[in-house]
């Protein structure tokens, strides 16, 4: 997410509208960050090292939202909410059980319509209108068959997303989990404790998208995890708003875990909806391959043409430079330029390898255990249901690491094998914690 606050401007539109939204003086297209030399073919200007200093700042001075496309993905998530709230009555379709076919029907067009039309729109004035100039690649080409695989796992992204909304919805309509109704936020006014707490959440939501995304992202790429799940995503390496959610269904799973503060914490539904919200959107034209509009992000185009670099996304990117993946500009000499890679993996008309559908398969069977004995209210000890939440949270992970260790060549550790041991610990543990544990205690609470 980039601050576009420092921009020169005309006098008549310096001051808030010069970063309002993350645009340029009200501009959202054809706009660089300052620090982009546009003498520079794209990717080629040293991007600056970002500092946890900064990074606190941006939050401290909210600039992170009204700064930062945060603001209309804020916007969408409040007028989803008001016009499309969740009925958490005891009868309602959600609180029948964790999933509900009736909840599917009602709650996945909407999420087809919000999801494939933001896409849709960066896609048309970027990719066809031509509304930005600055491509990573010139004169790409965007085959067929690559749109038809981003939008075949794009599609299972918002089934996968919208079972976790009918998981929390059973969970708070039927008690199992506590929340911040609407009328204990507002009814003591705006300097309540609990009003404090609902604007408290929707600032540091996106904050903490940007701890969990670095944390998840580095679970994904030690290899026994990224050649099981996250190469799908790596099949697109010049990426465009559809590839944003272009993952396995295994990652979709860990992805949307960043809903964890709704687990933990006494939040409201607003805020997890609109941490879903930012799940959903913000990948799509930060995906788009281009760096003059205000969404850009080469900070993460870099990492899907190189692959061990940039984790976290560039608001976050000093945990790049803390853990020594940072990389500011593209490796090839700028007079060469950055050649097309045709990405012929991004098709779904090649069968899957046997390990493919055997992974998923057993992964798949990881959950759906926990979700036959969840759907049919069957009454389990608590030790069966903490195996199975177990089970649904970490199964998928096991997996990976038992196939490598059947199949694979070389160190798990790898591409991190010459990192420390604390910082491998750290990585594995904390990229679980943020991934596996919330989906387990979710699933927990469903059986509870």
């Amino acid at each position: 997410t980039w601050d576009f606050t420092n921009f020169p401007g005309p006098p008549s539109t310096m001051g808030i509208l010069s970063g309002f939204a993350g645009g340029q003086n009200l501009h959202f297209f054809h706009i660089v960050p300052s620090y982009i030399d546009l003498k520079k073919k794209p990717g080629f200007s040293e991007l600056p090292k970002p500092t946890v200093m900064d990074w606190v700042s941006t939050a401290v001075q909210l600039k992170h939202i009204w700064a930062s496309p945060n603001l209309v993905w804020l916007i969408i998530a409040v007028a989803l909410y008001v016009f499309k709230p969740y009925d958490l009555s005891p009868t309602s379709i959600g609180a029948q059980s964790p999933f509900s076919l009736p909840f599917f029907e009602d709650r996945l067009p909407w999420w087809m319509g919000i999801t494939f039309g933001y896409n849709a729109f960066f896609f048309v004035t970027l990719v066809l209108l031509k509304w930005s100039d600055r491509s990573f690649i010139p004169n790409r080409h965007i085959s067929a068959d690559k749109m038809l695989h981003n939008l075949f796992y794009s599609v299972f992204a918002l089934i996968i997303w919208v079972g976790f909304e009918n998981v929390f919805v059973y969970l708070w309509a039927t008690g199992r989990l506590p929340y911040l109704t609407d009328k204990q936020a507002f009814e003591g006014g705006v300097f309540s404790a609990n009003f404090l707490r609902l604007a408290l959440g929707v600032i540091l939501i996106p904050l903490w998208r940007d701890i969990h995304f670095y944390f998840a992202h580095r679970l994904l790429h030690y290899k026994p995890v990224f050649q099981q799940v996250h190469s799908l995503h790596h099949r697109n390496t010049d990426i465009e708003p559809f590839s944003g959610l272009t993952m396995h269904p295994v990652e979709h799973l860990y992805y949307y875990a960043c809903i964890l503060p709704s687990v933990f914490f006494f939040a409201s539904p607003l805020h997890f909806l609109w941490n879903g919200i930012h799940l959903l959107l913000s990948p799509g034209a930060s995906h788009s391959g281009f760096d003059d509009h205000f969404q850009a992000d080469p900070f993460h185009y870099m990492h899907h043409r190189y692959f061990e670099c940039n984790y976290a996304g560039f608001s976050a990117g000093a945990l790049d430079v803390i853990f020594g993946t940072f990389m500011g500009k593209f490796k090839e000499r700028e007079e060469d330029g950055v050649k097309e890679r045709l990405d012929s993996k991004s098709n779904i008309r090649s069968p899957p390898t046997l390990e493919f559908v055997m992974y998923l398969a057993l992964s798949a069977a990881c959950v759906g255990v926990w979700a036959y004995v969840a759907v049919e209210h069957l009454a389990v000890s608590q030790t069966v249901a903490a195996a199975l939440a177990f089970l649904a949270g970490f199964g998928p992970v096991l997996l990976a690491f038992v196939f490598f260790f059947v199949n694979g060549n070389g160190s798990a550790l790898d591409p991190f094998s010459k990192k420390g041991v604390f910082e491998n610990v750290l990585h594995l543990g904390m990229g679980n914690l943020v991934c596996a544990v919330p989906v387990a205690l979710a699933c927990y609470l469903t059986l509870a």
